[in-house]
């Protein structure tokens, strides 16, 4: 499970690192003001948009999964905690 944790990141690290080089270095000679056009006006639909925050999202659930999980194998005999959920809800805004 960690492993996946660290896959993941590493995922969403280098994606934002691409969406930088996009919008600062790789820019086009006749546009004026690229980065504000690429960072407002862009089409949501582009892969790198889209992908962002299903990592996130993909990734705050197994963190939390991996909370519980291993909440549970303590010596509790299985009880949960009582996550609050609301503190994810930015998750479903993105």
């Amino acid at each position: 499970m960690s492993t996946i944790l660290i896959l993941l990141a590493t995922v969403h690290v280098g994606v934002s690192l691409q969406q930088l080089l996009d919008a600062f270095v790789y820019v086009p000679p006749d546009v004026a003001d690229y980065s504000t056009i690429y960072w407002l006006y862009d089409d949501l639909g582009t892969t790198l948009k889209a992908l962002k925050p299903d990592i996130f999202g993909v990734l705050v659930c197994n963190t939390c999964a991996l909370v519980c999980q291993s909440y549970a194998e303590g010596n509790n005999e299985g009880v949960r905690p009582r996550l609050c959920y609301r503190k994810f809800d930015v998750v479903a805004i993105m």
